[in-house]
């Protein structure tokens, strides 16, 4: 019975993950200017027709190989309204292995209304 309830959960993360992708669109900028960290300063898009909170981002910084470097944590700090968007910001310290940076999102609820 545990074993059908891992593969339960495994296979439910595949779809939440698979879904977000559905439901947002994520943007970003990079900052070098700093001399002890590098930002990224982003937008992401709530395109579902459902008010979004507690959006976790998953910010990660890559070197060639695409192996993580360094994995900071980003947050949006208020509810994204359906069809609209919020900001986030991550800071990164500056690794002459980073070659580039992947941004998914690691979590949200949506908030349903009425009855």
């Amino acid at each position: 019975m545990r074993r059908v309830a891992l593969v339960a959960l495994i296979v439910a993360v595949g779809i939440a993950a698979e879904a977000a992708d559905t439901y947002f669109r994520i943007t970003y900028s990079i900052d070098r200017s700093g001399p002890r960290e590098i930002r990224l300063i982003g937008r992401i898009f709530n395109e579902s027709s459902l008010d979004a909170s507690n959006v976790r981002l998953r910010v990660q910084a890559l070197d060639a190989m695409g192996n993580v470097v360094s994995e900071p944590s980003a947050f949006v700090d208020r509810i994204i309204r359906a069809r609209s968007e919020g900001y986030w910001e991550a800071s990164v310290p500056p690794d002459p292995r980073i070659s580039g940076y992947r941004v998914t999102v690691a979590g949200y609820r949506f908030q349903v209304h009425g009855p």
